[in-house]
């Protein structure tokens, strides 16, 4: 049938407005994610770059400062004749700089006092002096372990040594040593100044930051002297590739400072590997960052993906109905029209599902900070002190305390654990406060919330290692919000039971080999939770409200809380199944009626106003009882995600069946009267998918 003029070229405007506004919108977020993408990147090496001079330039400052004093203290020693005098100088020379390990002062064969040999060392960490002499014979040249001496001494100049394993010290440590020149210009021993590699790494933490990030360092040969996990000290960097390639060892190798973009074995992320050659001795100090890590995650990329989704989507809609013709449409054509219009919001709202179940949440949340290295659980630890300072003028006793969960399961609002939890005790307490631990959050539903049976007490010098074993059920803030593609934080709180004793648990981050959350440090690897699945741990330190005294003279209004945090991703296929199967099947049946109806009585296949109602009754049935099930099994007192599909089924069965029971009733509407009720037949899916859309929009986006 052929349309006027006018009516086609209002067709023929919109559908190309439409057309338009859908590629314009799909190429804006093209190019607005691409350049977001770029700029963030650009950003983060900028930020790396920044950090990396930034963290070079402290240690060098470090390094020169310890240069300079061994030149100065070199020409003290030269002066020094007594024994006595001498060893005191070593002493108070060793607790000068923070940073060295101790002070040696090595002399050639019968050059100091006719002793044969005489190398005394000030080991700072156990305030005790050592003779490297009694050791080893430091003067010999057939001696790795010696050449922190001999080199020196053969030189004739001050220089750093190559790491190695000091036998004295009793650790691997690197040293800077400086020749001492007697008459004649003879060279009659050295001044060595002994850095720990631990200590070195624990320098490099405090100056490096951030969740998957990391700094350690690598001399000329590619030793590595300072590492987060102590396995890799002397290993050597080329020889470890941890996912670099020949180019990128080539690069790290021969270039004075650069970065490189390499698949990270050990935070088992894309990282930026930044590195700068220190001035003061020639090795190289490296920062390894994640993109996100270095700027903060960001939900912005999720959401520029779903406005591509849907500019494309009108384009391709649109494009496709310009194909059709601006003369009309045959029936075929308005069918293979909803057809398309069909599968790009079923496309568009899965592609919402994808984006919402790929995505840790928990990186967003601004609300909890996790501590991954020292630097930010020192940062919190001084917070507190302060705090506590001002009230009661002293300051946490630290206990550093571990935790391993081997299975756990949940429910609608609690998370039953079993695991082991220890306490690096300090002896100092172990009197006056005995170790113990509570969980503030255990579960009032169990019988027996909690259940622990102390494993060991083991004795490692200042500190008493002891371990329990455990089994709880705690109490969960979830939501059910986004069921079934919730994100759930399972948190466990742990506190000591005495406030009073002003006992801080922390973190005890040494006990961890990657700290990274999505390696999910704190988790027993093989763990398998029917229901959900764990995609990160990490620890915390947040702040518990009391407000009470406990039957106590003072008031205990909030309490630093060690806090250890599961993400856990709900396994959505079950849930899925179980609820959008019936939900679907109904809907097919009654887009099934509705293509059946007829506005002529002889062409309704026997469908009857009494039909309508008594098959839209049991689609309410069937639909009840599977809302009513889903709805006690999670006992949320939130409207569920899954539970907007059953409303607006329900909205649909009562719009369609007062529709059809009207048209049965002979209500000559110019919607029941065109090509046999079409438009309601076209509409159907459409509609109801537009309706699904809207509310995985409101919810997930």
């Amino acid at each position: 049938m052929a349309r006027p003029p006018s009516l086609m070229k209002i067709r023929r405007a919109v559908l190309l407005l439409a057309a338009l506004a859908g590629a314009g919108l799909a190429a804006y977020s093209v190019v607005d994610y691409l350049a977001y993408d770029k700029s963030r990147e650009e950003e983060s090496l900028a930020v790396g770059r920044a950090a990396g001079i930034r963290v070079a330039e402290a240690l060098d400052a470090t390094l020169f400062e310890i240069a300079a004093r061994a030149e100065e203290y070199a020409a003290v020693v030269a002066k020094v004749e007594s024994e006595a005098r001498l060893l005191e100088s070593i002493e108070r020379e060793s607790k000068r700089l923070p940073l060295v390990m101790g002070v040696t002062v090595a002399f050639e064969p019968e050059a100091f006092a006719g002793k044969e040999r005489y190398a005394p060392f000030f080991n700072k960490e156990r305030n005790e002096f050592q003779f490297v002499e009694e050791s080893y014979d430091y003067t010999s040249r057939e001696l790795d372990t010696a050449k922190w001496y001999t080199a020196v001494v053969d030189s004739r100049e001050a220089q750093w040594s190559a790491p190695y394993y000091a036998e004295a010290a009793e650790a691997m440590v690197v040293d800077y040593g400086v020749p001492l020149i007697g008459g004649e210009g003879r060279v009659t021993g050295i001044v060595d100044y002994t850095i720990s590699l631990s200590d070195f790494t624990r320098i490099v933490d405090s100056l490096s930051v951030g969740e998957a990030g990391y700094g350690f360092t690598y001399d000329q040969t590619g030793a590595i002297l300072s590492h987060p996990n102590p396995i890799y000290l002397l290993e050597n960097v080329f020889t470890l590739r941890d996912g670099k390639d020949e180019a990128i060892l080539t690069t790290m190798r021969e270039d004075a400072q650069g970065v490189v973009a390499y698949d990270s074995t050990y935070t088992y992320k894309h990282s930026w590997f930044f590195f700068q050659e220190l001035e003061s001795t020639g090795w190289k100090s490296v920062l390894v960052f994640a993109e996100d890590d270095l700027l903060g995650a960001s939900d912005e990329p999720r959401r520029k993906i779903v406005h591509i989704a849907i500019g494309l989507g009108m384009f391709l809609i649109a494009l496709l109905a310009m194909a059709q013709g601006f003369d009309g449409f045959s029936r075929s054509e308005l069918w293979r029209m909803v057809a398309l219009v069909s599968l790009v919001l079923v496309a568009n709202i899965a592609l919402l599902w994808y984006l919402n179940v790929t995505t840790d949440f928990s990186r967003i949340d601004d609300d909890v900070e996790r501590i991954v290295n020292q630097t930010i659980l020192d940062k919190y630890v001084k917070q507190n002190d302060e705090r506590l300072y001002k009230l009661v003028n002293s300051r946490y006793n630290k206990v550093p305390t571990g935790l391993f969960i081997e299975s756990y399961e949940l429910a609608s609002f609690d998370a039953s654990l079993i695991g082991k939890l220890w306490m690096k005790y300090p002896k100092d307490l172990y009197d006056v406060a005995p170790p113990a631990f509570y969980f503030p959050d255990v579960s009032a539903r169990e019988a027996r919330g909690l259940v622990s049976e102390k494993l060991s007490e083991v004795d490692q010098g200042d500190h008493v290692l002891v371990t329990w074993r455990f089994r709880v059920t705690l109490e969960q803030d979830f939501s059910y919000r986004q069921f079934p593609f919730e994100q759930n934080d399972i948190r466990i709180d742990i506190l000591y039971p005495d406030l009073s004793k002003n006992i801080l648990l922390v973190p005890d981050l040494e006990s961890y080999d990657i700290l990274n959350p999505s390696v999910r440090p704190g988790l027993n690897p093989d763990i398998t939770v029917p229901s959900c699945e764990t995609i990160a741990s990490f620890f915390a330190l947040r702040t518990v409200d009391f407000k009470s005294t406990f039957g106590g003279d003072s008031l205990v209004k909030s309490y630093p809380a060690l806090s250890f945090h599961m993400v856990a991703k709900r396994i959505f296929l079950n849930p899925v199944i179980a609820n959008m199967i019936p939900i679907l099947i109904v809907a097919l049946i009654m887009f099934v009626v509705l293509y059946i109806s007829s506005n002529e009585e002889d062409g309704r296949a026997g469908l009857t106003t009494m039909n309508v109602i008594q098959s839209s009754a049991g689609f309410l049935f069937i639909l009840i009882l599977a809302h009513v099930n889903e709805r006690n099994r999670i006992e949320t007192p939130e409207i569920a995600y899954i539970e907007l599909f059953y409303f607006s089924m329900y909205l649909y069965i009562a719009v369609q069946t007062l529709a059809l029971a009207t048209m049965f009733r002979g209500v000559d509407w110019n919607l029941f009267r065109y090509e046999d009720n079409l438009i309601l037949k076209l509409l159907f899916w459409p509609v109801l998918l537009s309706i699904w859309f809207a509310f995985t929009v409101a919810r997930f986006y």
